[in-house]
């Protein structure tokens, strides 16, 4: 009787959550506490969201910059690669890069939208 009381409880404890979830928990909590008092912070000044709209903007910019500037270096290596192959090569190396490349560009406009 002992054994299946001790054996009981020590499924209890085993069954319930660990400090660790209970302290991910809490971090969790404060962390949506902290973004609520931001947003409320930036909702009561129109300045700050209107900065905070322009630096968006700014940084969508720079990304889309940024990936035409890929395409761009991309499409010089491809030419590079291929001026550089020899002509046995030359039109599989073409459409290995094509593959490559259109998989890469497709992968970058679906993460951009």
């Amino acid at each position: 009787m002992k054994k299946d009381v001790n054996e009981y409880l020590n499924n209890i404890i085993n069954a319930a959550p660990s400090e660790e979830m209970y302290f991910e928990a809490i971090h969790d909590v404060f962390k949506d506490l902290i973004k609520e008092y931001i947003r409320k912070k930036i909702n009561e000044d129109s300045e700050i969201k209107k900065q905070i709209t322009e630096v968006i903007e700014e940084f969508m910019e720079a990304k889309i910059k940024e990936y035409d500037s890929l395409a761009k270096m991309a499409k010089v290596t491809a030419k590079i690669g291929i001026s550089t192959a020899p002509n046995g090569i030359k039109q599989e190396a073409l459409n290995d890069f094509m593959d490559t490349f259109k998989r890469e560009i497709e992968e970058i406009i679906k993460s951009t939208l």
